[in-house]
C-alpha cells in the first residue's frame, strides 16, 4: 500500500517538474457526480449501485498527453445482501490522452488509465469493517466546451477494478459512470 502512494506522489512531482520546464503549462480541474455499479458481493452477483462524487486535476505534459490525479467517493446506505452500508473511496493517478476533435464539432473526447488505492468502509466491507486495496480505472469520456475556461463533462465511463477483501476472490469488477463540470487553466 505504501508503495502505491509513493508511485502516485512521484507521478505528481514529475508532472509539476515537467510543466515547470516549459514556458507555459495548462490543465484542468473537474468535479463530477458519479454512479458506481458494483459487485461487492461476488459469486451470486450481489450487484448494486453507489452514488458519489469525484474531483480530478490534470496537467498537460506534451501535446495531447496529460497526467491526472483523481479522488472519488461513493456511498450506498443499504447494500445487499444484508442491507449494510458501503463507502468506496479511491485515490488514483495516471495518464490521459485527449483525442483530436471531430471535424466541425466542439466535443473533446478523452481516454485515460488510472491506478492507485481504494478503501471500502461500512458493514459490507471486509474484516474489521474497513479494507484497503489496489484499484484501477480505464475508460474515457466526452467534454463539451461552453467557453474558453469551462466545459461540461457530458459523460465519463470507466471500468473500475478493485482488489478489496470480500471473502470470495478479493476482486470487484465495477462500472463508473459520471458527468460534471471542468475548469481549464493555463499559465
Amino acid at each position: 500500500m505504501r508503495s502505491i502512494f509513493v508511485v502516485t506522489a512521484l507521478l505528481l512531482v514529475g508532472a509539476c517538474s515537467a510543466g515547470a520546464q516549459e514556458s507555459s503549462f495548462s490543465g484542468d480541474a473537474a468535479i463530477a457526480y458519479q454512479w458506481v455499479h458494483t459487485n461487492a458481493g461476488p459469486g451470486q452477483c450481489g450487484c448494486f449501485g453507489l452514488n458519489g462524487a469525484g474531483i480530478s486535476g490534470s496537467w498537460n505534459v506534451k501535446g495531447p498527453w496529460s497526467l491526472v490525479a483523481d479522488f472519488s467517493s461513493a456511498y450506498n446506505g443499504s447494500a445487499p445482501p444484508a442491507e449494510n452500508s458501503l463507502t468506496l473511496t479511491s485515490m488514483l493517478a495516471g495518464g490521459r490522452f485527449q483525442t483530436p476533435r471531430f471535424p466541425h464539432s466542439k466535443v473533446q473526447p478523452f481516454a485515460q488509465a488510472l491506478l492507485g488505492a481504494a478503501h471500502a468502509g461500512g458493514g459490507v466491507a471486509g474484516v474489521g469493517d474497513s479494507s484497503y486495496g489496489f484499484a484501477t480505472r480505464v475508460g474515457g469520456g466526452i467534454d463539451w466546451p461552453v467557453s474558453r475556461r469551462f466545459s461540461v463533462r457530458v459523460i465519463q465511463v470507466d471500468y473500475y477494478l478493485t482488489h478489496i477483501a470480500n471473502a470470495v476472490n478479493d476482486r470487484e469488477n465495477n462500472l463508473l459512470i459520471g458527468a460534471g463540470i471542468v475548469f481549464h487553466w493555463s499559465k
